[in-house]
């Protein structure tokens, strides 16, 4: 079943263009944000804004901001749609607090965190997928990638040091660059997709309910 609009949402207009606008200006900003730390690194710079070691600096800031937009697309959702998925009600505070960790870094002062954060990744994979199968094409196609890319940089933060270490590349800093690089681009470009799919299928989902509106008989 199609997800619905509540009755009474006004209905909001959307560009044409603006979707591949917010898609192209995210992929711009983990671009630049990866060059930045490279070249920061290459010509030795020192600069502590240009260097995402560990989220810091404006890139790990920008990470934070793309997790909190995730968030706040799962409450719109949740508020704006109706008939109410399970799975749209148990998003947003799991968002939320996995935005909230990543801003606060709570899990650096939590032993052995992974036991106690892989089930709540794998709960926040599960109403994502569910989400995914209700909404149309393009958002939930930007949800699948974004869930991809945060499938690989999960992926990375658990197995990276240990195929440097098989590689031999453990002590090679430009290895160390490429690796933190990747993992925090596909970290924040995949909470961008997630966000911007949540919020272009809200929108759709409000110009059809706008529309059935307008060809009911009054």
């Amino acid at each position: 079943m199609r997800l619905l609009l509540r009755p009474g949402v006004p209905p909001h207009a959307v560009r044409n263009g603006s979707l591949p606008v917010a898609v192209a200006g995210s992929v711009g900003v983990v671009v630049a944000g990866s060059a930045a730390q490279l070249v920061n690194h290459a010509f030795d710079l020192g600069i502590g804004a240009l260097d995402s070691a560990e989220d810091g600096g404006a890139f790990g800031l920008v990470g934070d901001l793309a997790a909190l937009s995730a968030a706040t697309a799962a409450w719109s959702v949740l508020i704006c749609i109706r008939p109410v998925r399970p799975t749209a009600v148990v998003l947003p505070p799991l968002l939320t607090f996995v935005a909230l960790d990543k801003i606060l870094r709570l899990h650096d002062h939590v032993p052995h965190y992974l036991f106690l954060y892989v089930p709540l990744l794998a709960v926040v994979f599960v109403c994502l997928v569910d989400l995914v199968r209700s909404m149309p094409g393009t958002p939930a196609r930007l949800v699948t990638a974004g869930l991809v890319l945060l499938a690989a940089s999960f992926g990375l933060h658990v197995l990276g040091e240990r195929v440097l270490l098989e590689l031999g590349l453990e002590h090679v800093g430009w290895a160390r660059q490429v690796k933190a690089v990747v993992k925090h681009g596909c970290e924040v470009q995949g909470w961008f997709l997630v966000a911007i799919g949540l919020g272009s299928g809200l929108l759709r989902s409000r110009r059809a309910a706008s529309s059935g509106g307008e060809r009911s008989p009054g």
